[in-house]
C-alpha cells in the first residue's frame, strides 16, 4: 500500500510541478472540466502525458531487469548492460533516418523487433562460447551494446537534418510526448507485465541452475524464449514511449530484492512499481536541476545507475 501511495503522490507532483505549478484542484478541473484555459491546456497536453509515460516506461524496465538479471543469473545484468536498450534504439533510428517511419506503431514494431534481435544475438553468443556464463554475457552485451550505439552515431552524422531531434530523443525523455505514445505503449508494457507474472514461478526454479529447474518440471526452453520476448516487449515499448533511459532496469531490481527478497511474484510487482516511482521521480527532478532548462530524464537515472555499479562492482572485489 505503501507503494501505492507513493505512486500515487508522484503522478500528482508530476502534473503540478514544473515552469508553473498547479494545484490538485486545477489539475482535477482540467482534466474533468476542460475549459480551454492555459492551464487545461499545459495540464492536459503537457503535463499529463509524460505524468503517464514516466510510471509506463520505469515499471516496463524495472520489471525487464528482473527478468534480465535471473535468465542471466548475473545482478550486473539489465537492459543497458546487455545491449538491449541499444539494439532497440539503432532500430528505431535506422528505420526513422532510412525508411522515414514516424508512426508510433511503426517505431514500436522497430524497437521490438530491434531489443528482440539483440537479446537473442546476446544470449546465443554467450551460450555457444564454451558454454553458458553469468560473466561472458555481461561482457558480450556491453560488446553489442557498444556496437549499437557506435552505428547509431554513424548515422546521425550523415543526417544532419534530423541530428538534434534524435539526439535529445537518445537521452531518454518523457518531454514533448502525445499522450497518444501513452496509450499505444501501455497495452504492451500491460502484456509485458502480464507475461512476466504468469512466467514467476519458473523463474524461481531457475534462479538456482538448470538442473534444478528441469528436475523440478520446468520447461528451459519455453520459460527462456518467452522471458526474452518479454524483455523485448518491455524495453521495446519503454524505448518506443521515451528513448533508452538508462539503468532503470538495472537499479530498481536491487532496490526491490531488499523489500521483498527473492520471491519473483512480490519481486515483479514491487519492481515495478519501484520503478514507475523511480522514473517519474527522475523526470520531476529533470525539470528542476539545470533550471530554467531542463535535463533529459536518461541523465539522471543512468547517473544513479552508474554510483550504483560502481558501489556493487567495488563491493564484489571486496
Amino acid at each position: 500500500m505503501a507503494l501505492w501511495a507513493a505512486l500515487t503522490v508522484t503522478i500528482v507532483a508530476s502534473v503540478a510541478l514544473g515552469y508553473r505549478q498547479y494545484s490538485p484542484a486545477a489539475i482535477w478541473n482540467a482534466i474533468f472540466s476542460f475549459d480551454g484555459s492555459e492551464s487545461s491546456v499545459v495540464i492536459t497536453t503537457l503535463r499529463l502525458p509524460r505524468a503517464l509515460l514516466a510510471p509506463l516506461v520505469g515499471a516496463a524496465l524495472g520489471v525487464a531487469g528482473v527478468l534480465t538479471q535471473t535468465l542471466a543469473r548475473n545482478r550486473i545484468a539489465s537492459p543497458d548492460t546487455l545491449g538491449i536498450n541499444g539494439g532497440a534504439a539503432l532500430a528505431v533510428v535506422a528505420s526513422s533516418v532510412w525508411f522515414g517511419v514516424g508512426s508510433i506503431a511503426g517505431m514500436s514494431m522497430a524497437a521490438i523487433s530491434g531489443a528482440l534481435a539483440t537479446s537473442l544475438l546476446v544470449f546465443g553468443v554467450a551460450a555457444s562460447s564454451g558454454g553458458f556464463s553469468p560473466i561472458r554475457i555481461v561482457l558480450v552485451g556491453v560488446t553489442v551494446g557498444g556496437l549499437g550505439y557506435s552505428i547509431v552515431q554513424i548515422i546521425l552524422t550523415t543526417n544532419e537534418a534530423q541530428l538534434k531531434e534524435l539526439l535529445f530523443w537518445l537521452t531518454g525523455s518523457f518531454a514533448d510526448r502525445p499522450i497518444a505514445f501513452a496509450l499505444g505503449g501501455a497495452p504492451v508494457v500491460l502484456a509485458g507485465l502480464s507475461v512476466a507474472w504468469m512466467l514467476a514461478q519458473p523463474l524461481d526454479a531457475l534462479q538456482a541452475d538448470d538442473t534444478t529447474a528441469a528436475n523440478l518440471g520446468v520447461p528451459l526452453a519455453v520459460v527462456r524464449w518467452a522471458g526474452f520476448l518479454t524483455i523485448s516487449l518491455l524495453t521495446g515499448a519503454s524505448v518506443c514511449m521515451a528513448g533508452p533511459v538508462g539503468f532503470v532496469g538495472f537499479v530498481v531490481p536491487h532496490v526491490a530484492r531488499r523489500f521483498v527478497g527473492l520471491n519473483h511474484r512480490r519481486l515483479i510487482v514491487t519492481s515495478a512499481l519501484i520503478g514507475a516511482i523511480y522514473a517519474t521521480a527522475a523526470d520531476i527532478l529533470a525539470r528542476f536541476i539545470i533550471y530554467p532548462a531542463e535535463a533529459p530524464v536518461g541523465a539522471i537515472t543512468s547517473t544513479v545507475g552508474g554510483v550504483v555499479l560502481l558501489v556493487l562492482l567495488k563491493r564484489r572485489a571486496a
